[in-house]
This record gives structure tokens, C-alpha cells and sequence, in this order.
């Protein structure tokens, strides 16, 4: 039996349901404001995010009204609605077991669109107690993004990815391994100490972004690995790749520095020859 999608929207919104997965999966938004969507539709608009059982049902349903939800939280971006962020971090969390890319990967990307007011609810997500692990990684994704957007904004939102960490002993080491690589893109250098920390107590998804020294190189501390990369299922030997790579590092440095020296020798030869010569015509 087909699914019934709500109707009992404006029509601007209504032209938002026809828009379907081709507008959906463009990597260029569309202006949705083009519609004729403005702020009046917001409460439209955040009702399609508390209703996504309506468009996402158990049951696989291929229609463009189940993009609809894709469309909204955009709209909601390129607006910068604030009071929409509750209902976009209920999204979040709403996410954690259906594991909806979508919602991983853009809504992040919206927050960063509304901008620093986010901060401080993302933040208050991380210091929770019960937070989930997959809604942590986005929310986590979220402030990341907001750093991003608006630089202005970028030590609030790494004190806020820290805050999230200081509590390493407790979280998922999974929530940990992110919270380090969304530092990493935001080069927090000065995060370093609590960084290190949270791998020194053994609490960190290798897998993730490896371990400290790569977060040092990420951030500049370090230029290349001092030790070899840590076992996990990546690689199938760490320990022969970081040695291969040495081994050609050296080889490069070795040749480099046989031409600079053969250089050398060929500046002092032209030289000499150049003496050689004014003692000659002298």
C-alpha cells in the first residue's frame, strides 16, 4: 500500500515536497527562497522536522516527497532560523539508530549556516550525561562547522569540542576519536595537552584519526611521524609501512643532499677557473 504523505501545507512548502531526490542530491542548493518560502513558513518548515516518521517510514518508500525533510532543514539554513536549532538537534539524536547519512552530513552544515548562536546548546548536548554516541559525533560535526563559517567564532567552539572531551574517561571512544578530529580541523594547537591526555588513558578510537602525533602533525606541531603508526585493522603492518616511508625519506634526503653537494663543488670549481683567468691577463 502507498504511503500518504501530509498535505495541509502552504503552497510554497507544497512546492517544496515536489522538489524530489535530483534537487536533493545537486552538491548546489537550491535557493529555495525562489519558492516563495520566507521566515512566515518557518513553523511549517520545523513541523516537517518533528514529523519524519511521516516521511520516513519503516517501510522504503521512493517518492519525492520523502526528500522533503532534506529540503526543510536547508531552508531553514539559508534562512538562518535560531529558533529552529531545537528541532534540529532533536534530528540529531532522532538520528542515532537510523544512522540517515543526510542528516550527518548536512545538518551540520546548516548549524554552521545559523551561525555562533548554536553554541551554546551544541555545547550543553556534549556535557550531557546520557548523550548518545552518533548524535555526540554530529553535534560535535556541528560545532566544526559553525568554526568554520564564522572564524570570529572559532575559540568558542573549540573551548565547546574541549568541555566535550574533558569528560574522555567516561565518553565512547568513539565520541572521543571525533571530538579530537573536529579539533584537528579547526588546528587547535591549544588543545594539545588535553588531547594528549585522553590517548595517554587509552581512550581513543585509533581508527579514527590515529593517534597523538597524528593530531600534532594535523595542527602543525609536527612535521612528519617520529614513531610508527599504531596497530589497528586499517593497515595490515603499521610497523613495515612507517619503515618503507622512512627508509624513501631518507633516500630523498640522501640524494638531496649529494646534489647540493656536487653543486657546492661545481660553484668552487667555477670560481677557481675564474681566479685562474684575471691571474692570466694580470
Amino acid at each position: 500500500m502507498a504511503h500518504t504523505f501530509p498535505k495541509d501545507f502552504s503552497g510554497p512548502v507544497l512546492a517544496l515536497i515536489t522538489l524530489g531526490e535530483k534537487a536533493a542530491r545537486n552538491t548546489r542548493w537550491p535557493d529555495y527562497t525562489a519558492l516563495g518560502i520566507t521566515s512566515e513558513h518557518v513553523p511549517e518548515l520545523i513541523r516537517i522536522l518533528g514529523g519524519l516518521e511521516e516521511f520516513w517510514p519503516e517501510e522504503y518508500v521512493d517518492a519525492p516527497e520523502a526528500y522533503t525533510p532534506i529540503h526543510a532543514w536547508r531552508v531553514l539554513g539559508q534562512l538562518r532560523v535560531e529558533q529552529a536549532i531545537p528541532a534540529l538537534i532533536e534530528t540529531i539524536i532522532w538520528n542515532e539508530d537510523g544512522n540517515i547519512d543526510w542528516i550527518m552530513e548536512e545538518i551540520p552544515e546548516v548549524m554552521g549556516m545559523i551561525g555562533p548562536v548554536s553554541i551554546p546548546p551544541l555545547h550543553e548536548y556534549l556535557l550531557n550525561p546520557n548523550k548518545q554516541t552518533w548524535a555526540s559525533v554530529t553535534v560535535a560535526h556541528c560545532l566544526a562547522e559553525v568554526g568554520k563559517q564564522h572564524p570570529e567564532s572559532r575559540t568558542d567552539c573549540v573551548e565547546a569540542l574541549q568541555a566535550g572531551l574533558e569528560h574522555y574517561a567516561d565518553n565512547d571512544e568513539t565520541i572521543n576519536g571525533f571530538l579530537i578530529s573536529y579539533l584537528a580541523d579547526l588546528i587547535a594547537v591549544e588543545a594539545a595537552p588535553l588531547v594528549e591526555r585522553a590517548f595517554q588513558a587509552d581512550r581513543v578510537d585509533l581508527s579514527i584519526m590515529g593517534d597523538f602525533e597524528e593530531y600534532q602533525i594535523a595542527v602543525g606541531l609536527l612535521k612528519e611521524r617520529q614513531t610508527p603508526p599504531p596497530r589497528f585493522s586499517f593497515f595490515e603492518d603499521p610497523q613495515a609501512q612507517w619503515e618503507e616511508e622512512k627508509k624513501s625519506r631518507q633516500e630523498d634526503e640522501r640524494r638531496q643532499r649529494q646534489q647540493a653537494q656536487k653543486e657546492k663543488k661545481k660553484r668552487k670549481q667555477v670560481k677557481k677557473t675564474r681566479r685562474g683567468r684575471r691571474g692570466k691577463r694580470k
